[in-house]
């Protein structure tokens, strides 16, 4: 009997080893079947605009003047500075031809000119902006049409140097891939015409109304107030593409605060590239 008995034990312990592994089994599969249905699906790729619409003119490089250089500093200045003393000194001198606004004008404009005309180095620059209606193309086209007739308005023709003001300040009501185009149209338009181009902005400016679009223009950067010292840092960063040519910043000057800016170092001998220079 006992022989008996410790056979029906045997049985009876496989039996409920098998039962032990096969309920494992269905339970790891379980576990298994779970943890697969809680993995994650990889996001989607997310396809972003390009930074131009489609109808957007090419900016191109113009090849580079023979060398140039001017003193440093020089001064920037536009309707704010209309019936005050401008600075003797400098090297060099930028004046807006629009009156802070796109489409608007400098009152000022033709004796500022006169004044920055007899230094080394001298340009003008225009306010852009888009109101976020109309074909982008034809828009920036027209900004640059009407700033030029109101140039040769005041006496003033033949300026080979622009600047593009883009900043935060004035409306931007398109998408940045629309207001990049705006730039893009002014900046070809000024190109047609036999003008060199370039941006004047900031880095978190220029990233939030133009987004990605690097167009390879040399960059005006405005640092704000401070000093030659501080300004001078700007020159190690830039940004659209290309590194500051250059810096900008905010001082006082006989009183009132005045724009004071610097050629960076790359371009000290280029300043053909960014200037009206002799």
């Amino acid at each position: 009997m006992a022989e008996s008995g410790t056979g029906v034990d045997r049985r009876g312990a496989r039996a409920f080893v098998l039962l032990l592994v096969l309920v494992a089994a269905v339970t790891g599969g379980a576990v298994l079947l779970a943890h697969r249905h809680s993995d994650p699906k990889p996001p989607a790729a997310q396809t972003l605009p390009p930074p131009l619409l489609p109808e957007a003119p090419t900016v191109t490089q113009p090849a580079a003047p023979p060398p140039a250089s001017v003193p440093n500093p020089g001064f920037d200045v536009s309707h704010p500075q209309c019936g005050r003393t401008l600075p003797t000194g400098g090297g060099f001198g930028i004046v807006g031809v629009t009156g802070g606004r796109p489409l608007g004008s400098n009152p000022c404009f033709a004796e500022q000119h006169t004044w920055a005309a007899a230094k080394a180095g001298q340009a003008v620059y225009v306010n852009t902006g888009y109101p976020g209606a109309g074909d982008p193309v034809t828009y920036g086209r027209s900004v640059v049409d009407d700033a030029v007739a109101r140039e040769h308005a005041a006496g003033v023709s033949g300026t080979t140097m622009w600047w593009l003001d883009v900043e935060t300040v004035n409306t931007w009501a398109g998408t940045q891939q629309q207001n990049a185009t705006v730039l893009d149209a002014m900046a070809a338009r000024l190109q047609e015409l036999g003008a060199r181009v370039g941006i004047y902005s900031t880095p978190d400016m220029w990233d939030e109304i133009a987004g990605s679009w690097n167009p390879g223009l040399p960059v005006w950067y405005a640092t704000g107030h401070g000093n030659a010292r501080t300004a001078a840092l700007a020159c190690q960063d830039g940004f659209a593409g290309s590194p500051t040519a250059i810096a900008q910043w905010v001082q006082r000057y006989q009183g009132a605060e005045l724009d004071h800016n610097l050629v960076c170092p790359r371009y000290r001998t280029r300043a053909a590239e960014i200037l009206d220079v002799g």
